[in-house]
């Protein structure tokens, strides 16, 4: 059986990169990508300038911005993201018949076969890294393995901006001098009660019984005692269709405005409607998430609709209806979203409403034509922009 080769491509502060590249004044400079709430955003991406103050992502804005008070904030663009997905999409393609994506960012990439017509793997990922970078302009980091777990700690190993594949048959004498806290996974209560029991390299980790484990850390154990040995099986296997899609909106300051809520909630079935006809899927379930201002209790209600759509309007419809049944309209809110899931494929129109949903499939491709070329705040409900205007 031929030995697997695998590369993790990972780009290095991808959105703040991107962010960087596009506006030359920030090069050079911490950049903090972040929501419009200091108080209640969270980093989304930070520059590496950035990073060497303590910013990370997920961190909430306030501290990093306590943290590096003179770093540059710019508001997420997921278009910028998008098209930069795209790119990278094709690329990835180039150098291997099996790419699986996991984020905007990053890709695990097959190359086991190859060699004989691409060369060896750590020439690949050096090819793979250079064209990313004359195409794109934006760094990454590339690392290889003989397993996904292998490829995804050597990735992180060759930050910032560098390759990093383990040789065959190298693999333990690599792996086991490492912190515990390389493997996927483990966080910092898991390295902490690993260091209580005495346990700080993955060698170390490796040399533990299965049992012990599992009786410290449950399943998780056996997971632990399995990836310390290097063994990960799992393959590299292009994404199937979505489970969900969804997205949701921290409001800047808390609202009870029903007629807010439902500007916040059409914004919302916009995005989630162009991205389920982008997956060409119809949605049978929406679900809409609400959470308190004061108490941070989060509801969800969901309905399954006796025709799955792929209509904003009808997404938008019945998340405001499901927002009366979860809301009393009196306490105040301070996050509202949207989510879709129970999909079948968008093939043949069904008989009900045909008229009207042809009329709406006119409308919904050109709107989302022009998206795909101009970008998609290109075009927008009239609702929205006067609500803008307003606010601005």
């Amino acid at each position: 059986m031929k030995r697997r080769s695998i590369l993790h491509v990972d780009m290095d502060a991808f959105f703040a990169s991107i962010a960087q590249r596009d506006n030359p004044a920030l090069r050079g400079k911490p950049v903090i990508v972040g929501g419009h709430s200091i108080q209640r955003g969270v980093v989304a991406s930070a520059s590496y300038e950035a990073r060497a103050f303590g910013v990370r992502s997920a961190m909430p804005l306030y501290k990093a911005v306590e943290l590096c008070p003179h770093a540059v904030r710019v508001p997420v663009d997921m278009e910028a993201y998008r098209v930069a997905n795209h790119q990278l999409r094709a690329i990835w393609g180039r150098f291997s018949p099996v790419v699986a994506p996991v984020s905007f960012d990053e890709a695990y990439l097959d190359m086991t076969g190859t060699e004989d017509l691409l060369g060896p793997a750590a020439q690949v990922a050096h090819a793979l890294r250079a064209a990313i970078l004359a195409e794109t302009r934006l760094s990454c980091s590339v690392g290889g393995g003989s397993s996904k777990l292998l490829a995804k700690i050597a990735s992180k190993a060759a930050k910032p901006a560098g390759v990093c594949v383990v040789p065959d048959g190298q693999e333990a004498a690599w792996l086991h001098p490492k912190d515990v806290s390389v493997i996927p996974g483990v966080g910092p209560k898991t390295r902490d009660r690993l260091y209580l029991l005495g346990i700080k390299t993955v060698g170390q980790l490796s040399e533990l019984p299965l049992d012990l484990l599992m009786t410290h850390f449950g399943q998780h154990g056996a997971d632990l005692h399995a990836i310390a040995r290097g063994l990960d099986p799992h393959p590299v296997a292009p994404p199937g269709p979505p489970k969900s899609i969804g997205s949701e909106e921290t409001f800047d300051a808390d609202s009870a405005d029903r007629a807010h809520l439902h500007r916040r909630l059409l914004r919302v079935a916009n995005e989630i409607g162009y991205r389920l006809r982008q997956q060409e899927l119809l949605a049978a379930t929406i679900t809409v998430k609400i959470r308190f201002a004061r108490t941070f209790q989060t509801l969800e209600r969901s309905t399954t609709l006796v025709v799955p759509t792929d209509s904003d309007a009808t997404i938008h419809q019945t998340a405001c209806e499901l927002l009366r049944v979860a809301w009393d309209g009196q306490k105040p809110l301070r996050l509202i979203g949207a989510s879709l899931s129970n999909f079948q494929p968008n093939t043949q129109l069904t008989l009900f409403g045909a008229s009207t949903r042809q009329e709406d499939r006119r409308l919904y491709q050109a709107m989302d034509g022009l998206r795909e070329r101009f970008g998609t705040h290109v075009i927008q409900r009239g609702t929205l922009l006067r609500r803008r205007k307003e606010s601005g």
